[in-house]
């Protein structure tokens, strides 16, 4: 009797169909666990520049956290003025270089996605709005540019730009021990700063662009969610509708209606 070697073509083919149907239940599995590691680093980015800020406090003796003082200040806005609380001692450098540095990435919207011709440019002459999936750049003066997917509160720091503007200046913390733990200080955006409102509409769509207040932080970057990290350095992923529950400035009122947002 001759003795069989290797295996038949139906043999193969079973063989193949187990491995696709092994793949088919794997592939959702592993897609969410590269999703939440993603969502993990950025939580863990947040938190290191909550720190930065802390730090900093500690260092001015409390005083209001200077974003922007004049109109000299174009090169490092407010990851200038935390570079050297990073935590790397390379940061401060590299920022004035206009290098990307990974504490700015939000790993979902990273330096390798910012496409320029893609990208609207800024309403301003300072730089290129983000995407939920892209990072916003902002320019200087000097030619340099900063990537960055990280936007901070503006309610909580001094911009000269828009500190005195009728309609946010009763609203400005303007005393870092006096505020709430609850207060959000960054957060996954799509531009250097915002100043969100309760009336600030829904976007018509999550993908941010152009535009100002609550459309730079309503973004499905995370699963239709953003990652936060408040005063108290806690740092919360927020479901989008609730965005507009944050106690994000001084007597920040609550919507009383729902939130409804755009699709499913």
């Amino acid at each position: 009797m001759k003795t069989r070697i290797g295996f038949t073509l139906i043999e193969l083919l079973v063989v193949i169909a187990i491995i696709a149907v092994l793949m088919g239940i794997l592939m959702p599995s592993l897609r969410k666990a590269k999703k939440q590691a993603l969502k993990v680093a950025c939580q863990s980015n947040l938190n290191q520049t909550a720190k930065a800020l802390e730090l900093y406090e500690i260092d001015y003796e409390y005083k209001r956290f200077e974003m922007r003082k004049d109109r000299s200040e174009t090169d490092g806005y407010w990851w200038g003025k935390l570079a050297p609380y990073f935590g790397n001692d390379r940061y401060a450098s590299d920022i004035k270089e206009g290098k990307v540095i990974d504490i700015l990435m939000c790993p979902s919207a990273p330096a390798a996605k910012f496409n320029l011709a893609a990208q609207q440019l800024a309403d301003v002459t300072t730089g290129v709005w983000g995407e939920a999936g892209r990072p916003w750049r902002w320019n200087r003066t000097d030619g340099i540019s900063t990537l960055g997917s990280y936007t901070m509160n503006g309610w909580v720091g001094h911009d000269y730009l828009y500190d005195q503007a009728a309609g946010r200046k009763e609203y400005m913390y303007r005393n870092w021990l006096d505020m709430p733990p609850a207060v959000p200080l960054f957060g996954c955006g799509t531009w250097t700063a915002s100043w969100p409102m309760a009336a600030n509409p829904v976007p018509a769509d999550l993908q941010g662009g152009a535009g100002g207040g609550m459309k730079q932080w309503c973004i499905d970057r995370h699963s239709r969610k953003i990652n936060i990290v408040n005063k108290s350095l806690s740092v919360e992923t927020v479901p989008l509708q609730e965005l507009w529950h944050k106690p994000w400035h001084k007597n920040y009122q609550k919507p009383q209606e729902q939130v409804v947002l755009p699709g499913r």
